[in-house]
C-alpha cells in the first residue's frame, strides 16, 4: 500500500491514515500541551470576529457555527472567545482529540459546546442547518477539497458562511520555504532530511526504497501546498463565492513578522459565502479593512 502513488489513494484510505495518525499518544500529547500563549494564532481572532459580527448584522441572532475536523477545539474555542453566545459544535472523528477537547473546555468553563465524534462526511449527512463552518488546518487532509465544500454547502442556512483557515498554499513547495523550515528544525530531523537527500553518503539503502512516496499520507497536501488561487476559482462552480481571500505568513509571532520580506505568505484563508446571497458584498471592504488592520504582520490579498 505504501509504494501506492498518491493518485492512487481513495479518500477513505485518507481518512484511515488520518485516524491512525491522531491517535498516536505522542501527537495526542502534543495537542495536550499546545497552549496559549506560545501557540496563538492571532488570524483566528481576527478572521473570525469580523466573519461572527458580519453574519450578527445579518441574522440579527447568536450565530449557528461549527468547527469541522476540529481536533482539539482550537478553532471552537475561538469562536466562542469572539462570540460568546455563538452556538458552537465541535465535529472530529478522533475520540482521543476530543477527549483533549473536553478537558480544554472544562478547564476554560466552556460548558455549552455540543462535541460530537464523526468523520466530515458522515456529519454532513445529518439533516441539519448551520450558519457557519470552520475548516481549521484542515482542507489539506482531503484528497477532493471541493466536494468536501460542495455537501458543506447544502447544509449551509440561505446566509451562512463557510471558513478555510491556516491551510498551506503552494508556496510550501519554494526553496526558500524548504530552507526555512530545515533551518528551524532539530537536529533529528536535519539529519533525517539530509539521509533522504544523501541516503549513500550516509549508507542507507536508497535503492530499496526508491520506489516508497517521500509524504504522509494523511499529510500529502501539506508536502505539495494548496493551489488557493486556482480553489477561489473551483468554488465558485459549486455555486460558492469568495468573500475574502489572503494569504499570510503563519507561525511563532517573530517568524510572522520576517516572512513577509522574503515572500513567503504561506499560509491562505478564504471566507466563502453562497452566490445566491450577494448581500455580503457590501460588507467586503469594511471586512478586508478590519483584518489588515488588526493582523500583527502583511498580508496579501487576492
Amino acid at each position: 500500500m505504501r509504494n501506492k502513488r498518491w493518485e492512487d489513494f481513495s479518500e477513505e484510505e485518507i481518512l484511515e491514515a488520518n485516524i491512525a495518525k491522531y491517535d498516536q499518544d505522542a501527537i495526542v500529547q502534543f495537542y495536550e500541551d499546545f497552549d496559549e500563549p506560545r501557540y496563538s494564532y492571532i488570524e483566528y481572532e481576527v478572521i473570525f470576529t469580523s466573519v461572527l459580527e458580519t453574519m450578527r448584522k445579518k441574522l440579527g441572532r447568536p450565530v449557528r457555527a461549527v468547527d469541522m475536523c476540529g481536533g482539539a477545539g482550537k478553532g471552537a474555542f475561538t469562536l466562542k472567545a469572539c462570540q460568546p453566545d455563538c452556538q458552537v459544535t465541535l465535529v472530529d472523528l478522533s475520540e482521543k482529540m476530543l477527549e483533549v477537547a473536553r478537558r480544554k473546555a472544562g478547564k476554560n468553563r466552556l460548558h455549552d459546546i455540543d462535541i460530537v465524534q464523526a468523520d466530515a462526511f458522515s456529519f454532513l449527512e445529518q439533516d441539519n442547518e448551520y450558519d457557519l463552518f470552520v475548516y481549521s488546518s484542515a482542507l489539506h487532509h482531503f484528497k477532493d477539497p471541493i466536494a468536501l465544500l460542495q455537501q458543506t454547502a447544502e447544509k449551509l442556512s440561505p446566509q451562512g458562511m463557510i471558513i478555510s483557515i491556516a491551510d498551506p498554499n503552494t508556496l510550501t513547495m519554494s526553496r526558500r520555504y524548504g530552507f526555512l523550515q530545515f533551518s528551524a528544525s532539530d537536529w533529528e530531523t536535519k539529519k533525517q532530511v539530509m539521509k533522504n537527500k544523501f541516503g549513500r553518503l550516509f549508507g542507507a539503502d536508497t535503492k530499496q526504497n526508491s520506489d516508497m512516496p517521500e509524504f504522509d499520507i494523511a499529510e500529502y497536501q501539506t508536502f505539495t501546498g494548496i493551489d488557493d488561487i486556482a480553489f477561489t476559482k473551483q468554488v465558485q462552480n459549486i455555486g460558492l463565492q469568495p468573500l475574502i481571500h489572503l494569504r499570510y505568513p503563519a507561525g511563532e509571532p517573530y517568524i510572522t513578522r520576517l516572512l513577509p520580506y522574503i515572500g513567503l505568505y504561506w499560509a491562505f484563508s478564504t471566507v466563502l459565502h453562497k452566490d445566491t446571497e450577494p448581500g455580503y458584498q457590501i460588507y467586503q471592504e469594511q471586512m478586508k479593512r478590519e483584518i489588515a488592520t488588526n493582523l500583527p504582520f502583511r498580508i496579501k490579498y487576492y
